[in-house]
């Protein structure tokens, strides 16, 4: 929202504003979202969606109030979300597919109206934007940044939310895992994210801290054991690699954080390189592999969740 007009409504003593972007003098229908105001093509809205084509075909009554002539839709949805979704129908640049720039609050925003109202494309590309988020496959969780496809870091709780409250069983293993990364304190009292603190509700909270216990099982149980397995059969060098593998293994058990599937990060593998004869590290490096895809392909059944495929929607 660039620029706005204050006028008022006199069925509500609340000012109302007038979204500039999406106040078209031409049109034919005015939507209210809390105190916002969007003047838009109700041929067009209809157009994109069997929701709103049904709700605009059924007769009004001569009492219907009107804004400048035009029929007056109140939407019970929240005001940015309905902005964003409005501006994604009528700004074909404003909601692109990947890898096209946006925020979680946009992707949400879209999503949940888009699935409320039952606009199929909206809905996809937002899917593909929250798949870009939580990776649908080892490969994709090793390339994925810090601060993810939004360019913010500390969107986790934001997306297991929203997963969450969409049912997105899908996103669910991903998303919790990465909740799960946070330490306790943060899980519990809440994270910074995009201007505010975001609070996770004691369901989630209580379900974290439960199975964050088994994640941090698997770190020392499996993902270590690649240290624990040497010398490997064919060693080159039996007591300097026994003695250089018990000191990683040491090192890492001590690590507090909770995060299996990048404790071992290409960092570390990179600092092991030079204290390894090749046959350990290649063996050390084989073990991690393997333990890595089993924990990746048991995320569902770490979490409690039953799924009959384990991945993200298909694009």
């Amino acid at each position: 929202m660039e620029a706005t007009d204050k006028i008022k409504d006199e069925d509500s003593p609340q000012a109302t504003i007038r979204v500039e972007d999406l106040w078209f003098p031409d049109h034919n229908l005015v939507l209210q979202a809390g105190n916002r105001l969007f003047r838009v093509s109700g041929g067009l809205l209809a157009a994109r969606s069997p929701v709103f084509r049904d709700m605009l075909s059924i007769p009004q009554p001569d009492s219907q109030p009107l804004i400048d002539g035009c029929p007056l839709v109140i939407l019970h949805d929240s005001p940015l979300d309905a902005e964003y979704f409005l501006k994604a129908i009528f700004d074909s640049a404003f909601f692109e597919r990947p890898p096209a720039l946006t925020t979680f609050h946009i992707v949400a925003g879209v999503l949940r109206l888009a699935t409320k109202y039952d606009v199929e494309y909206l809905q996809h590309r937002a899917l593909l934007h929250l798949s870009a988020a939580l990776p649908r496959s080892l490969e994709e969780y090793d390339l994925r940044t810090p601060a993810g496809p939004f360019a913010s870091r500390h969107s986790e709780f934001s997306l297991l939310m929203l997963a969450t409250d969409l049912g997105l069983t899908w996103a669910l293993p991903m998303a919790m895992y990465l909740a799960s990364c946070f330490p306790v304190k943060a899980i519990i009292d809440g994270i910074p994210f995009a201007g505010s603190d975001t609070q996770l509700s004691l369901p989630l909270q209580r379900t974290l801290l439960i199975w964050r216990s088994t994640l941090a099982i698997a770190q020392n149980n499996d993902i270590i054991r690649c240290l624990r397995v040497l010398p490997s059969d064919g060693c080159l060098s039996r007591e300097a690699c026994l003695s250089k593998s018990r000191q990683a293994h040491d090192a890492f058990t001590g690590i507090k954080g909770v995060n299996p599937l990048g404790v071992m990060n290409a960092a570390v593998w990179s600092t092991l390189a030079p204290l390894l004869c090749a046959p350990c590290y290649l063996a050390a490096e084989d073990e991690h592999r393997r333990a890595r895809q089993k924990i990746w392909g048991d995320l569902p059944a770490v979490f409690g969740l039953e799924l009959e495929a384990w991945g993200a929607p298909q694009t």
